[in-house]
């Protein structure tokens, strides 16, 4: 840094002589009126600058706005894993109230024919025993009560029988396995014999009836074998 020395005007003029009084004060050689005064910095001796102080650092508007946003990410992140957990377990949770209510359900129609079964060994048993006589007719009756007990059984579920003869074939319903040549025009595309009963549930089917459907004979054709 180049020294600077500033030159002030001095604060007071030399008086000037008095007639026939002494001479004025005589000043040093080289002095003059001028006053010197020394402006430069005395910093180190090598003349470098002096260190800055420390400035305490002060988060910018920037950095706080940063830190607020990953903090909310992380709160957010640990809210959707929080609703992840929670609705896998709802999800456990349903499937296995699904299965508990579904095998109930079974266990219940199971138990419902478990009498039926009973009664037919119970025909089976009286129809072969020697006091019985074996006879056919006590077995055909107590076939024909367990049918109807069946029935009621599957009526009791919501199983109904589908009608099929004297219905006109419909393939929701019925399965056709073959047909039957008819001469009765109203018949043809009619059911015309149930070879399988069907059944369904309300509007679902079970099964099709399995049946024969009529198709009208040609005319001067021979009757089918």
């Amino acid at each position: 840094m180049e020294d600077r020395v500033e030159i002030r005007s001095g604060e007071e003029a030399p008086a000037p002589p008095k007639e026939g009084g002494a001479a004025p004060e005589e000043r040093p050689e080289g002095a003059s009126g001028a006053k010197v005064v020394d402006r430069r910095r005395r910093y180190g001796e090598d003349g470098d600058s002096a260190p800055a102080e420390p400035v305490k650092a002060v988060p910018t508007y920037v950095e706080q706005l940063e830190r607020k946003v990953a903090l909310a990410e992380e709160k957010l992140k640990e809210h959707i894993e929080r609703l992840n957990r929670e609705a896998a377990e709802f999800r456990a949770r349903q499937e296995r109230e699904l299965e508990r209510r579904t095998l109930e359900a079974r266990k219940r129609v199971v138990a419902s024919f478990l009498p039926i079964a009973e009664d037919l060994g119970r025909a089976l048993a009286a129809a072969s025993a020697p006091e019985g006589g074996g006879s056919a007719g006590g077995l055909i009756e107590g076939v024909r009560l367990i049918q109807g007990r069946f029935s009621q059984e599957l009526a009791a579920q919501g199983v109904v029988p589908i009608q099929a003869v004297g219905e006109r074939f419909d393939p929701s319903l019925h399965e056709a396995l073959l047909t039957r040549e008819v001469s009765d025009p109203s018949q043809d595309g009619m059911v015309v014999e149930e070879l399988g009963q069907g059944y369904r549930l309300g509007e679902e089917v079970i099964r099709p009836s399995r049946v024969a459907v009529g198709k009208l004979r040609a005319e001067g054709a021979a009757p089918a074998p």
